[in-house]
């Protein structure tokens, strides 16, 4: 695949640029030569996972897990499916919207009258 020289010309000579005018990073522009970007990129990602974890588990968890419960004991048929549920059985993520499942049933019950004007 030919791809065209001017862009990369000019994106190494912006780099360069940005490097001579900001000599702090030139740090992280040889550790990222070192490894690699996708290892960088792989190792950002790792970290704002523990980060966003940590923080779930101690703030976004004990705010939830009420509501979830007061949903369960409201609706009977609520409940959150496991990923390999969905995948085999697709329609089983109604299940995840609350009152959606006892709605259905009521609405089985409801002849609508044809709607004339």
């Amino acid at each position: 695949m030919k791809l065209p020289k001017f862009p990369w010309k000019m994106s190494s000579f912006l780099l360069v640029l940005f490097l001579l005018l900001e000599p702090e990073f030139i740090a992280i522009a040889v550790l990222l030569d070192g490894i690699g970007l996708e290892f960088f990129v792989l190792l950002l990602e790792v970290q704002a996972m523990a980060v966003f974890g940590y923080y779930f588990q101690t703030y976004l968890k004990p705010i939830v897990k009420p509501i979830y419960k007061l949903i369960q004991k409201l609706d009977p048929y609520f409940f959150i499916p496991t990923k390999s549920a969905i995948v085999q059985y697709p329609i089983v993520f109604v299940h995840a919207i609350p009152g959606f499942i006892m709605f259905s049933i009521g609405m089985l019950f409801v002849k609508f009258d044809s709607l004339s004007v």
